[in-house]
């Protein structure tokens, strides 16, 4: 039996966004309110909730795998919790498209469903900026390197602001291995990519008006280094290489700010115009 949204147990998804690539995070929260006037006990099984999509035509979205949805709560009358998840390596979102997402709390003890209101989201294929095939070491020693690609894109978010992403696949691009969202970009400067001795990838790119976003990405798609630089006058950041071959930073003038990666020291003064070394940590 399918409960009411207005019954004894409320069910909501809720999206950040609206807007998707191919295999870019796409976290979900699942917001269950207690209507029943009784404690409920849920999470005891991978039944009690489950997600479904469709797509255009009422095309069902092929799920791959089991939802980690697992973890016994009480949630009291007039309560309401959140459960936080995200739903991409599990579905087959590979088609450019329209999609609506529902989902649903099973109540065993009462042999009910409650289901949710559709949530509306797209699948975009973003435009291509740059790329490049590299090769990273093999497992067994002497073995051929395994070839991976690194893929920028920039998608126009709700025809208004453009992001950048990175796409990390194998060769024929049948395998993405990791999608990430790297932030605003502006339209009138074109991101600056290079690869370092390891493969891993350094990026500037303008993303405010007198900001620049600078990152170095391992290729399994960690972020080994994120700083913000700014742009003065007659100094604009850009990329290079040191005496030693290394990768740094010259001109501009690094901003310290709490999403730095590794963290910054709080306080650090602001560097003078000139080259800066980012090697990844460890390397």
């Amino acid at each position: 039996m399918v409960g009411s949204a207005a019954g004894q147990i409320s069910v909501e998804i809720e999206l950040d966004q609206q807007q998707f690539l191919p295999g870019e995070p796409l976290p979900v929260a699942v917001r269950i309110t207690n209507l029943s006037g009784q404690p409920l006990r849920l999470g005891e099984d991978n039944d009690w909730l489950g997600i479904s999509i469709e797509g255009q035509g009422n095309r069902v979205v092929r799920q791959l795998g089991e939802l980690p949805v697992y973890g016994p709560f009480t949630l009291e009358s007039s309560q309401r919790a959140t459960r936080r998840l995200d739903v991409a390596p599990y579905f087959e979102l590979t088609r450019q498209g329209r999609y609506r997402m529902q989902a649903t709390v099973r109540i065993a003890a009462w042999d009910r469903e409650f289901v949710s209101p559709p949530v509306g989201f797209d699948i975009i294929t973003g435009a291509r900026l740059w790329e490049r095939e590299f090769g990273v070491p093999a497992a067994e020693p002497g073995a051929p390197p395994v070839m991976r690609k690194y893929i920028l894109q920039e998608a126009n978010y709700l025809k208004r602001n453009l992001r950048l992403y990175l796409r990390i696949t194998d060769p024929s691009e049948t395998q993405i291995l990791r999608v990430l969202p790297l932030g605003p970009i502006v339209s009138f400067a074109n991101p600056q990519p290079q690869l370092d001795g390891d493969s891993n990838l350094h990026l500037l790119f303008q993303n405010g008006r007198t900001t620049c976003a600078y990152y170095v990405i391992r290729p399994d798609g960690e972020i080994a280094v994120r700083q913000t630089w700014e742009i003065v006058p007659g100094s604009r950041p850009r990329l290079s290489f040191d005496n030693a071959g290394r990768v740094v930073v010259v001109g501009g003038v690094r901003r310290y700010a709490p999403t730095d990666l590794p963290p910054s020291l709080s306080g650090s003064p602001p560097q003078n115009p000139g080259p800066a070394t980012n090697s990844p940590p460890g390397s």
